[in-house]
């Protein structure tokens, strides 16, 4: 039987090792402020770069669950690509071995030293206070291992103790513990520390350490897999690759587990060393065959987690390299990129009335996704804009740039009211209030002209035909016309039935008319662009731009018979769109 003193010895230091190691992870982050997000992000396609950096950064937060979390919230962002996480997770394997290392060489004793300097710097520090509690919880790190060395100590030819860990070092129980004791902890690093301690006090031997080892690489994968649960379809195959890496490594090495050994006795050194070296070693074989066969790999982990999502990526499609040195040709990627904004807002609008069908929370996550990249494209093509505009242009160039910059933040805005319509699903679907069929199928035929005018809008953006301006003009008046029957139809049907509190189908058209009526803002602009590009060649028969707040010849809607004006309804509040105003130049309150 174990002595008591012996576990009210090990458990503190156990304890103190594990909060010492959790609370170093976050102070380093915090340090970081978001660093590491930003270098992981910019990590190159190389997978073996990928690697290094996660080897890195895991040395430094020493958790590789840390750097496999932020790697899986980046994938669910879209800052990384899935093929992009794959590096990264091989890699922090590696970083996962310093803690071992340091222990194995007995760096321990270094504990007592910091903890005092972190205290002393946190205080007293200035401008480098931000260090102390880094240094702080390091220390606390190696301290804690000390102690449980020293408690060891007296234990080292203790036949019961012996006897006890001989019992329980077959291949597949060490496996079982190695597994089980770093899920429970959620820290590899906490495991491979202790089996190094136990090394070090001849405890275990090196065939007897191995086993434990492989099972705590396998129980480091819980967190992750945890963590991805509820997240897009990319997160969860980067946490399937985490652990299928870690699982195919120790299988990869079971075969050869004695020629292994002997390998690694060969190399020398004490036990603790040993063991660290093989835990070192492993990582780095298991690392190097999963780089080499990438594609492989990443071709199984696909088949694992199976899935036709779209994977949607923070990235500009023309606009990576920034603005060339040639004004022209930095005009022509803007003006390609506002083209590709418009994509993804015309994406958007598709994947929020799929949300508004199905009511699926993976189909709101979508909605969220090409939001934010909206959201950023416009953030990116202002940046370029910006950039361009402090260029030596011509009056009609600088013209032009205004109004490049005036149709992106348009498209964000439209953008935002696709989003709105997402939200207003989700939160429908939340509160289990499903989108009656007949109420599903009205909606789709309003929307079915919505998005005529955006694909319309779209063909030669961000200039525009005269004939795309008649089209879609025609298509406003069928649209108002339509809104305006579906209005009538709804109130009368509401008051049938008696529930005049049921609003969920005027908000919709709402929406779909506020976003309509940016898409009108958007097609007067690129009237305006195409006007000047045309003066800009000198072409006759050139006509004054209109500006944005005029009346177009062709917009006005008093020909299209027996359309009431519009009248608030009592008790229903239009939902107005994230990007400011909901309907432009109150449209709305022209007609219903």
């Amino acid at each position: 039987m174990v002595p008591w003193e012996l576990v009210f010895a090990i458990v503190p230091g156990l304890i103190l090792f594990f909060y010492g190691i959790e609370n170093f992870s976050r102070e380093i982050l915090a340090v970081a402020k978001g660093s590491f997000n930003r270098i992981l992000g910019r990590v190159t396609t190389r997978p073996v770069v990928g690697a290094l950096l996660g080897a890195g950064v895991t040395a430094l937060v020493q958790s590789s669950a840390a750097t496999t979390i932020i790697t899986i919230g980046l994938v669910n962002a879209g800052t990384l690509s899935f093929l992009q996480s794959l590096g990264i997770i091989i890699g922090s394997n590696i970083g996962t071995t310093v803690t071992a290392q340091l222990v194995a060489f007995k760096m321990t004793a270094f504990g007592q030293v910091l903890i005092p300097v972190g205290f002393l710097v946190g205080i007293f520090g200035g401008r480098y206070k931000f260090l102390g509690k880094p240094l702080f919880y390091f220390g606390l790190v190696l301290f804690s291992l000390n102690l449980v060395s020293t408690a060891l100590a007296p234990y080292q030819s203790d036949p019961e103790i012996v006897g006890i860990i001989t019992e329980f070092s077959s291949l597949p129980l060490a496996i079982l513990i190695g597994f089980l004791f770093t899920a429970m902890v959620q820290s590899s690093s906490v495991t491979t520390g202790l089996v190094v301690v136990l090394a070090q006090q001849g405890l275990l031997t090196l065939p007897q350490a191995i086993p434990i080892l492989l099972g705590a690489n396998i129980g480091s994968t819980t967190t992750t897999l945890i963590a991805s649960a509820r997240m897009n379809l990319y997160s969860r195959r980067a946490a399937a690759a985490h652990f299928i890496f870690n699982l195919g490594g120790v299988l990869l090495v079971l075969p050869f587990l004695v020629p292994f050994t002997g390998v690694v006795e060969t190399i020398g050194g004490t036990e603790a060393q040993m063991v660290a070296n093989a835990h070192l070693i492993f990582n780095l074989i298991a690392a190097a065959v999963f780089l080499l066969f990438i594609g492989q790999f990443k071709r199984l982990v696909e088949r694992a987690v199976p899935g036709s999502e779209p994977e949607i990526l923070m990235r500009t499609r023309y606009l990576e390299d920034g603005i060339p040195d040639d004004t022209h040709l930095g005009l022509e990627l803007i003006q390609k990129e506002l083209r590709h904004a418009h994509e993804i807002t015309l994406d958007l609008f598709r994947a929020s009335m799929t949300c508004l069908a199905t009511g699926r929370e993976a189909d709101y996550q979508m909605v969220e996704k090409l939001e934010s990249l909206n959201d950023y494209l416009d953030e990116r093509i202002e940046q370029a804009l910006r950039a361009l505009s402090k260029r030596a242009l011509s009056g009609s160039g600088a013209t032009g740039v205004v109004y490049l910059a005036r149709m992106s933040n348009e498209i964000e805005r439209l953008g935002d009211l696709g989003a709105d319509l997402g939200e207003f699903s989700h939160k429908a679907s939340r509160g289990g209030k499903a989108v009656p069929a007949a109420l599903m199928q009205r909606t789709e035929s309003i929307y079915r002209i919505l998005e005529e005018n955006i694909v319309g809008l779209g063909i030669f953006f961000p200039g525009i035909l005269d004939a795309t301006v008649a089209e879609l003009r025609a298509r406003d008046v069928e649209l108002q016309r339509a809104i305006n029957d579906h209005y009538r139809e709804h109130l009368v049907s509401l008051r049938v039935e008696g529930d005049i509190a049921d609003s969920s189908f005027l908000e919709i058209l709402s929406i779909i008319e506020a976003a309509n009526a940016k898409v009108r803002d958007l097609r007067k602009l690129a009237e305006q662009y195409s006007l000047q590009k045309r003066s800009e060649s000198s072409l006759p028969g050139v006509e004054k731009p209109f500006a944005l707040g005029d009346a177009v010849p062709g917009d006005n809607l008093q020909g299209v018979a027996d359309l009431p004006v519009q009248r608030r309804v009592p008790g229903i509040d239009v939902q107005e769109g994230r990007g400011g105003e909901l309907g432009g130049r109150g449209d709305h309150d022209e007609i219903l």
